[in-house]
């Protein structure tokens, strides 16, 4: 009997679809066996216009709602190919009702420390102090107090294509990756349609702002000069080099054991090597 609920997402390029293959792919078998999932990965774009490639691949899960496969589900659950589960998270269906959209609210705006740290560290890329600026910026009304990742989400075909074509089509990228590609005009559209179910937020953790908030010193993006090599000399004082890399594996992976879903958001890729699985103790995740 064919399942009423998949797991979709897109890995298009060899960087991409590797990486999938290799950490995600078993990874995520794993919980779509345990829950009742199909699972699909779909290796090429679903839009190959000149529009479509101008711009981001994120914008692409806007169309999945209507591709052949999709009308057999009740439920789509769309997880961005850069997520890897936990073996104790639950199923994220549960409680969402089939007409809403479940997701988890971006903690952006009420973590204090990751917009001082952010404005601190990279003042270019931060241009946003509340979530009515955060539309605002966009050219939407500023008449939302909440955003949320569109990184994971639950979605029923039946209720949610229309809607999700229409940001698809109706709304063009900004510029670079501080845009946040389709989540302004796709946050904005579902909140105003009332369209919103809240999720538990360990349904999408982003291992950026995690480390922004309570890691700052593992964070691999650019700082102001000097400032990176500051805090690792400080560290060091401390710690010896092989000691720092095993911090930093530790870090990662105590966000991992506190998270169902962990979001390698952004070029973080290749750190989906250092999760520790099957880690059975806290002597696991420290070694």
């Amino acid at each position: 009997m064919k399942n009423q609920k998949v797991i979709v997402t897109i890995a298009t390029g060899e960087k991409y679809y590797t990486a999938w293959k290799k950490f995600c792919e078993p990874n995520w078998k794993q919980y779509a066996d345990k829950y009742g999932f199909d699972l699909v990965c779909l290796e090429h774009p679903l839009d190959t216009s000149e529009r479509a490639r101008a711009r981001s691949m994120s914008w692409q899960k806007c169309l999945i709602m209507g591709q052949d496969f999709a009308g057999s589900y009740d439920q789509i659950v769309w997880i961005d190919s850069d997520i890897m589960f936990n073996a104790c998270a639950p199923d994220i269906t549960v409680g969402v009702p089939l007409d809403k959209v479940g997701v988890v609210e971006d903690p952006m705006f009420s973590h204090v420390a990751f917009l001082k740290r952010g404005f601190k560290l990279w003042p270019e890329a931060v241009i946003n102090h509340t979530p009515q600026e955060y539309y605002s910026n966009y050219g939407l009304p500023a008449d939302c107090d909440k955003i949320f990742n569109p990184g994971v989400m639950v979605l029923s075909p039946r209720f949610h294509r229309t809607i999700l074509e229409h940001v698809y089509y109706a709304y063009e990228e900004k510029g670079g990756r501080e845009w946040h590609m389709e989540q302004r005009p796709l946050c904005y559209e579902l909140l105003k349609a009332g369209k919103v179910h809240w999720i538990d937020p360990r349904f999408n953790v982003v291992l950026q702002y995690e480390e922004l908030v309570h890691y700052p010193f593992l964070q691999p993006e650019p700082a102001p000069k000097g400032l990176r090599a500051r805090i690792e000399r400080k560290i060091q004082t401390v710690v010896n080099s092989s000691s720092l890399r095993t911090l930093r594996t530790a870090a990662l992976n105590t966000v991992f054991q506190s998270s169902f879903f962990l979001h390698f958001s952004g070029d973080r890729i290749e750190e989906m090597k250092m999760v520790k699985q099957r880690a059975t103790s806290w002597w696991d995740v420290l070694t």
